[in-house]
């Protein structure tokens, strides 16, 4: 191959001169069949570059592929609203069967003298109004957080709010609920949305920021890194529960709101009562949880285990009286405050 290579280089100026030759012997005629080729010959670089550089393969035919001009879905999207089309349909029908299957257990369970239900009826449940002037205190979810969270946080969030209405509706002494700061055409509205009746639930939604629609001196933020305790529920008050599922991504963020806006902020007294040796986040509905059976007169310990999960591995630590009774407010002023203010609006 070198050794060819080599006559090649060597004998290129002898072709090149024949060829020279030949074209000014020929004549410059319009009619004259030979016409010139260029110079086939390839140099040394070319020879070098022709054998190092791969040869770039075929483009693929992509002929069968239609065009897809601006606004278009690509093969992905349509899998995926394809995908979703038909879970919506299965849960329907899986909603359905769940429906029969409970009616043949009330049947089965009729024929054999036994007690149908152990809770309220689904009538009794319609029945049953949050009275908002006779609420002693009232919990609002801030859901102003589209930004910070994925699609797939946002369905765990609404998640989380179902089972919150669901908590507060079964309730014996349910409390008023605000879901507030939800945006007009936003992930949160439309994950709403995929719950059938959502807008006839016994809850308020807004858009606006609870700012707008709640005193200041009303307030009291939740956040686990809050240095101020919530030893008691102080009638009259509105807890805001950050609705932020990020798995500790925007660390401090409830916190630094509620210190931008100037209001009150506490955390929950886990440290007080428990020995964690995990984290201490916990999810919105357990946090509302805990603020329901407290206003319902249970002891902050007794809660505190009953709500958080086994897999914490939470133990009970020997509590003051003192902190029991539960003497101090979230934070500095009176512990009056959240009522007067609220007898005032009344």
């Amino acid at each position: 191959m070198e050794e060819s290579l080599s006559n090649a280089v060597r004998d290129e100026p002898a072709i090149r001169q024949e060829t020279t030759t030949m074209e000014t012997d020929c004549p410059k005629d319009e009619q004259c069949p030979i016409v010139p080729e260029p110079d086939k010959l390839p140099t040394v670089p070319e020879v070098a570059q022709s054998q190092s550089t791969p040869e770039a393969p075929p483009e693929a035919d992509r002929s069968d592929e239609p065009d897809k001009p601006n606004g278009t879905l690509s093969k992905r999207q349509r899998k995926k609203l394809l995908k979703l089309e038909n879970w919506e349909q299965r849960k329907k029908e899986k909603r359905q069967k769940e429906k029969e299957k409970m009616k043949a257990k009330r049947q089965e369970a009729i024929q054999q003298g036994l007690p149908v239900r152990t809770g309220p009826s689904r009538k009794e449940l319609k029945r049953r109004k949050v009275s908002y002037g006779e609420a002693t205190i009232e919990v609002a979810v801030d859901l102003s957080f589209d930004q910070l969270m994925i699609d797939k946080d946002v369905a765990k969030c609404v998640k989380q709010l179902l089972r919150m209405y669901t908590l507060n509706r079964r309730s014996v002494r349910p409390v008023p609920l605000h879901f507030v700061g939800i945006e007009p055409g936003g992930a949160v509205e439309r994950h709403l949305a995929r719950n059938d009746g959502y807008r006839h639930w016994d809850v308020r939604f807004s858009s606006e920021h609870f700012m707008q629609l709640f005193k200041p001196s009303r307030v009291v933020y939740l956040t686990s890194e809050s240095e101020h305790v919530l030893e008691r529920l102080e009638q009259g008050c509105v807890y805001v529960i950050g609705g932020l599922v990020d798995h500790n991504q925007h660390k401090g963020h409830c916190y630094q709101l509620a210190q931008q806006h100037g209001i009150r902020h506490a955390r929950l007294p886990l440290a007080e009562h428990l020995v964690i040796k995990t984290r201490t986040i916990l999810t919105i509905n357990q946090v509302f949880e805990i603020l329901l059976n407290v206003h319902m007169g249970k002891e902050w310990q007794q809660t505190l285990l009953e709500v958080l999960p086994a897999r914490k591995g939470v133990t009970p630590k020997t509590v003051p009286v003192a902190t029991q009774d539960g003497a101090n407010a979230p934070e500095s002023g009176n512990a009056e405050d959240c009522q007067a203010t609220a007898e005032q609006s009344g």
